[in-house]
């Protein structure tokens, strides 16, 4: 049997024989979030390594080689690198050995980016560093809950332990359940946020207690970790759980705290702006925005100014663990966006303060799940997963109706389940109505 110490030793060594370079990431990162103005020069020297690559090796970027600032490029999106690939690629990349990262396409068309071997490694060191935030080092054993295949070689050599969360049901939290029940050795749990909840959840409902697990840490991904979920996690298996922002085609964005327990952003590895939804031009600190990124170390294809399609705020930093920006609010996709019946946008957690009073880790729970379907501008259906003696409907109707609108109308759909998306993600809020392509009359005004 290798070691945990035998495969932290194999992991390193073989880094070494490379050149370090993982290891040379990571202690940049450890130096420049500890020390604002190391950072700072950093950034400012990273930013202009990848402008003057980006306009001297791209086609798409060539026109703007009298640049003087980061904000004389264009705002990208997905669409836009999509529809416009090859003239997004380096020359200097072309015909190499790349690694290839895609999304899952699981609210929308699959999006794929290539990244050079350096940002390859610049990610690696970035799980590293942030996942140790929970207990993890390299070479521990850990449940990774996802869909994404790896062979068993990798399984392997990782030390890692593959939770499928293609389909969630009894039977799967049973499997799921009774694996961290026999290995105890799994010492770290890395997945979504809503699936290691659920598996909790039905962990308490069998009557066990943290002692039956070896769990020390658990890492939630690419969802929101509401309190009620916190808590659940951590009745279920008492130990250190943060979550953490990050995207398949970047990388880690921004992590959770264990000292002031909010975001810190990775300005390490990544330039932030949050612009108004409208327009190109940032908005003031705290103010909600598009989240806009600049990744310093994808050179094989440059991503300036990438709009992430996602919505949130920043604010200075006031905590002395880390001495980068506090991403203060992420408030998921654009996609996602709920709006009421005059149109005005609604935060999208605001739902959390109605649903999850009523979410219990009890086997006698009355609200299992939930999601509200947004079908345009007055019409929403709420979908209930919820036992026989769940009785609220009306009272949440009416909660709803005082948030929505008193013109809105809801449909109740009462299921067995909230389906899961292809990526193993379970959606709270699904909106089909899109304001800006509504025809304004007098009866809307």
């Amino acid at each position: 049997m290798i070691t945990t110490t035998t495969r932290k030793a194999l992991f390193w060594g073989l880094d070494y024989l490379r050149g370090a370079p993982i290891h040379t990431h990571l202690r940049n990162i450890q130096q420049v979030t500890a020390d604002g103005s190391l950072l700072a020069e950093h950034q400012a020297w990273q930013l202009q390594l990848l402008l003057n690559h980006a306009v001297q090796t791209t086609d798409y970027y060539k026109n703007y080689d009298a640049y003087s600032q980061l904000e004389d490029f264009p705002v990208v999106n997905k669409n836009i690198i999509r529809e416009s690939f090859e003239r997004f690629e380096s020359t200097v990349f072309k015909d190499k050995k790349l690694n290839v990262m895609e999304t899952s396409g699981s609210t929308g068309t699959p999006f794929r980016v290539v990244q050079n071997s350096s940002k390859r490694q610049r990610v690696l060191a970035e799980l590293i560093y942030f996942n140790s935030l929970v207990g993890y080092s390299v070479g521990c054993r850990h449940g990774f809950f996802r869909t994404i295949p790896k062979s068993s070689v990798k399984l392997f050599m990782q030390n890692e332990v593959k939770f499928d969360v293609r389909i969630q049901d009894v039977a799967s939290f049973e499997q799921q359940r009774l694996t961290l029940l026999k290995d105890k050795r799994i010492e770290i749990l890395l997945g979504y946020s809503s699936v290691i909840y659920d598996l909790a959840r039905y962990a308490i409902s069998q009557g066990n207690t943290p002692e039956d697990f070896g769990v020390k840490g658990v890492l939630c991904l690419s969802e929101p970790l509401y309190p009620n979920m916190r808590d659940t996690i951590r009745k279920a298996f008492d130990c250190r759980i943060l979550s953490r922002y990050s995207n398949q085609e970047c990388g880690v964005l921004a992590h959770e705290c264990s000292t002031c327990g909010r975001f810190h952003l990775n300005t390490a590895s990544y330039l932030f702006e949050i612009l108004a939804l409208d327009r190109d031009e940032p908005v003031s600190p705290g103010t909600l925005g598009r989240i806009v990124v600049t990744d310093l170390y994808n050179y094989a294809l440059p991503m300036i100014r990438y709009d992430t399609g996602d919505i949130g705020s920043i604010i200075p930093n006031d905590c002395s663990q880390f001495m980068t920006p506090i991403l203060q609010s992420l408030e998921g996709r654009r996609t996602d966006t709920l709006y009421d019946t005059m149109g005005r946008r609604l935060v999208p957690f605001i739902l959390r303060s109605i649903f999850s009073e009523k979410l219990n880790v009890s086997p006698s729970c009355i609200l299992k799940q939930y999601q509200l379907i947004q079908e345009d501008r007055t019409h929403y259906r709420l979908r209930l997963c919820v036992n026989e003696t769940f009785s609220e409907a009306e009272s949440m109707i009416e909660i709803l109706k005082h948030l929505l609108g008193d013109d809105a109308q809801i449909e109740v759909d009462y299921v067995d389940e909230i389906p899961v998306l292809n990526s193993g993600k379970r959606k709270y809020i699904v909106s089909l109505y899109d304001p800006s392509k509504e025809v304004l009359t007098s009866s809307n005004l």
